[in-house]
């Protein structure tokens, strides 16, 4: 039976799982974002055609977005991971905690859900944006490499989001549950 991505992360323990996915999810995205924003600096020097400008245009808009929405995983999400991992590890109880741990359980999953709902619609708009196939022979290599790279990121966004909306959210859920954090 063939493994899949998630199973490298459903044995892991919360922080460990965050820090993986830190590494091999969010680093590799960032990365192919800062090389897709060179190649769109590329073809901003050259002479453009309407569809191709409004292409690169759009492209670097989503890079942006995408870059925001990991830097707010990584100093908003990554954190709460690691308070709520060392408070399970505790054996920490939030019933009798009296609100003076103050991670703010529920606000916190609410706004990791919304999050996951902006990275679908920024699939979709990855799936909307993209030159026709015909492009290939009116545009320069530059494009390709470009539509190419924006490709890939849509791929790993998409490995991105199946992990967390499956395998990450569950597991804070549980954690949760288990100190009576009230989710």
């Amino acid at each position: 039976m063939k493994r899949t991505f998630n199973d490298q992360y459903n044995n892991l323990a919360l922080q460990e799982f965050a820090e993986k996915m830190q590494g091999e999810c969010y680093a590799p995205i960032e990365h192919l974002c800062e090389s897709a924003g060179k190649q769109v600096d590329k073809l901003g020097s050259l002479e453009l055609q309407q569809p191709t400008s409004q292409y690169t245009s759009l492209c670097n808009k989503l890079i942006v977005e995408i870059i925001g929405c990991l830097s707010v995983r990584k100093e908003q999400y990554i954190p709460y991971i690691k308070q709520l991992s060392e408070k399970a590890d505790e054996k920490h109880d939030c019933d009798n905690c009296s609100g003076n741990c103050k991670l703010n359980h529920e606000v916190t999953l609410l706004e990791m859900k919304t999050s996951l709902n902006n990275i679908k619609s920024i699939l979709y708009r990855l799936q909307m944006v993209s030159l026709p196939l015909y492009s290939e022979t009116i545009y320069p290599d530059a494009y390709r490499i470009l539509r190419s790279q924006m490709a890939l990121i849509e791929s790993s966004l998409t490995d991105l989001f199946i992990l967390e909306e499956r395998s990450l959210i569950p597991k804070i859920m549980e954690v949760q549950k288990g100190i009576n954090a009230g989710s």
